[in-house]
This record gives C-alpha cells, structure tokens and sequence, in this order.
C-alpha cells in the first residue's frame, strides 16, 4: 500500500512539475526580453539592435532606432537617470468572459533620486509563438512623507 501512494504522489510531482513549465518558459523569456529593454532605457552597454530583438514587428515599425535615443532622451530629462531597476510584478491580463487574454505586463522600479523612483512597465503578447514586447511605459514615482500631526 505505501508503495502504491508513493507512486501516485510521484506521478502527481511530475505531472504538476509539466503543467508549470509553459508558463516558466514564457516568463522566462519575457524576462530575458525586458531586461535587455530596460537596460537599453537605462542607458547601459545594451544596444538598440540587441533590445528590440523583443520588440513585435508593430513596435518595431513604430519604434526605430532613432525614435528609441531620442525617447530616452527624454525619459533621462523628464524623469531622470534610472538606476537599479528591480523586476516587482507580472501581470496577467484577465478577461471575465474569456478568461486569460495572453497579454503579460512586466513592472519594474528604479530610483532615480532618494525620494524619486520610476516605474517601468512593459507589455507582452504572443507574435509567431513567442512573447513580444508590444508598448512600454515609464513613469515617475514620489514618495509623499506623512505629515506631521497637529499639535494640541
């Protein structure tokens, strides 16, 4: 009898370890496409051919390499030099009446100052199979100190 519950508990470890390999398999490379974006944003040695690799053909189309400097030209004037940019969320777009609608969003945050942060997301759907970057947002982000109590 032991014998026969240790192989259904086993079968059921292996059979629940392949249902989540899918999933650990996209994640994983939505990481691997975002990091090399928010490294490019952030202005490290990662180049413009080497973010948009994770780009959809639309974000491609609509994004060149000119565009994409002069936008974060503008995201190091308005917000500022994003430094340490932390993965924080994922975000699985669900629709009540479809259920899972395939799109994934990214959220990662960076300081830019001590009291100044910038949140960085990004939006994944499917293209041909694989995960593709399809709009991002930066955003900046204040931490609001609590004010003092009145005094009586």
């Amino acid at each position: 009898m032991k014998k026969i519950l240790l192989m259904a508990l086993l079968a059921l470890t292996v059979s629940a370890s392949c249902f989540a390999e899918g999933a650990a398999s996209r994640f994983a490379a939505e990481e691997k496409a975002a990091d090399a974006m928010i490294a490019a944003i952030t202005g490290s040695t990662v180049t413009y051919d080497a973010a948009s690799r994770g780009f959809s053909q639309g974000l491609k189309k609509n994004l060149p390499a000119d565009k994409f400097t002069a936008l974060k030209n503008d995201i190091k004037t308005k917000i500022g030099a994003i430094k340490n940019p932390n993965f924080v969320q994922m975000v699985k777009a669900y629709n009540f009446e479809k259920g899972y609608t395939g799109v994934d969003q990214l959220i990662y945050i960076g300081s830019v100052t001590k009291d100044k942060f910038a949140q960085i997301n990004i939006v994944f759907a499917m293209e041909n199979n694989a995960p593709k970057i399809v709009n991002f947002q930066v955003n900046p982000l204040e931490v609001k100190k609590p004010e003092a109590p009145a005094k009586k």
